[in-house]
């Protein structure tokens, strides 16, 4: 993923540490979802906490659209210096290849420690890995999540998506580039950008959300697409507009003060839940806020880090090579370290300090050893040398 800022002329070092922030928080949300009780996960601690959701709650709302959003910022900035089969090609061999590899590979512990938790399972590792590579299987029918069995992408599935929407860019790009080229020249302020952003997703919400429930399945997740996709392209249009993005960064107070009282208010309503099918003006009104709420935070987010964090460091530079093994393994360095420490009845505050170390450290300790082998680099996104 880093390889997609690095490329232009004028590094944004704060959309790298936007970057490698955001993806430390989701590693840090996905252990939070084996602690958070009352909501589903593919396996679960004895010590849930109904407290946690509300810390969870806050930053729920965008924690993947600041990276969607970030990763449109991203493939606007390297838009002149590659051409498009080259990007296809770096896409593939950084993203999608590994994020194959990686369902077949580093997601196994995880399904398998789901059946055991959920289900059962009685079997070892390696005949459930036998199992879980045949497409054909019967085995555990209520894991099946498309016709290729127990094949799962689980928390994969943003790197599919990123390789999707790259794929739809270079389609629509004969298109987008000339119409982003004159957006780029128009002294655009971030308020009426913000009001336009924000209109287009409550619609979405609004429209979508009640008949196309979250799935992370691709094909069928169409109001995951949508929202998605806005931030996406979103953040392709303040790359390209130096004038609104200096106006997001020029008013970085303003939207963390709006932000405030919104992340409240998104709480108080809701507890984070999306209104039901049956939408009624109050209804409509809570998902403006919680709209709000997730956009001015993002906005808030990416001022801040361009007025503050736009310098280069040596954590960054190793976070900047990390960020993408460490994304690949955390999840199912977390659920194995769980799971295996599950039956010492540690409490609830020594074991979750030991799945959060011991998450930190596997990753760490597992990205030294990849980024000395040429495969492992290869199987992990990263450059061969």
């Amino acid at each position: 993923m880093s390889d997609l800022i690095s490329s232009t002329d004028t590094r944004r070092h704060d959309i790298d540490w936007l970057r490698s922030l955001a993806f430390i928080l989701l590693i840090f949300y996905h252990i939070g979802m084996y602690y958070v009780a009352d909501w589903g996960w593919h396996v679960k601690s004895e010590y849930l906490s109904e407290k946690l959701q509300y810390l969870m709650l806050l930053v729920n709302p965008w924690r993947m659209p600041l990276i969607f959003f970030i990763s449109g910022f991203a493939l606007c900035m390297v838009e002149a210096k590659i051409n498009p089969w080259h990007l296809l090609k770096i896409r593939t061999v950084r993203i999608l290849i590994p994020a194959l590899i990686g369902c077949y590979v580093i997601v196994v512990p995880q399904v398998y420690y789901e059946a055991i938790y959920r289900y059962g399972y009685e079997g070892s590792f390696l005949t459930f890995f036998l199992t879980y590579v045949s497409p054909t299987t019967a085995i555990l029918p209520q894991m099946h999540h498309s016709p290729l069995g127990l094949f799962t992408w689980n928390h994969l599935w943003y790197l599919v998506y990123l390789w999707h929407y790259t794929l739809l860019y270079l389609l629509v790009r004969r298109w987008l580039v000339p119409i982003s080229e004159r957006f780029a020249k128009l002294a655009c302020a971030a308020a009426p950008f913000f009001l336009a952003i924000a209109f287009v997703v409550i619609l979405i919400e609004v429209n979508l959300e009640p008949h196309f429930p979250k799935t992370n399945a691709l094909v069928d997740d169409w109001y995951n697409h949508a929202r998605y996709l806005i931030l996406f392209f979103s953040g392709y249009l303040v790359a390209k507009n130096t004038y609104l993005f200096k106006s997001i960064i020029d008013n970085r107070r303003t939207w963390l003060i709006l932000m405030l009282p919104m992340s409240a208010l998104s709480l108080a309503i809701h507890k984070g839940s999306w209104p039901d099918s049956s939408y009624t003006v109050s209804s409509t009104l809570s998902v403006t806020i919680l709209v709000c709420s997730a956009l001015l935070c993002i906005f808030a987010l990416v001022g801040f880090a361009g007025a503050q964090l736009n310098k280069p460091s040596r954590l960054l530079n190793y976070m900047n090579k990390a960020v993408l093994p460490w994304y690949i393994l955390h999840q199912t360095i977390t659920i194995v370290i769980a799971m295996n420490i599950k039956a010492f009845e540690l409490g609830p505050t020594l074991e979750p300090s030991i799945v959060i170390i011991g998450t930190f450290l596997g990753c760490a300790l597992l990205y030294e050893i990849i980024r000395k082998f040429k495969v492992f680099r290869f199987m992990f996104g990263l450059k061969l040398s």
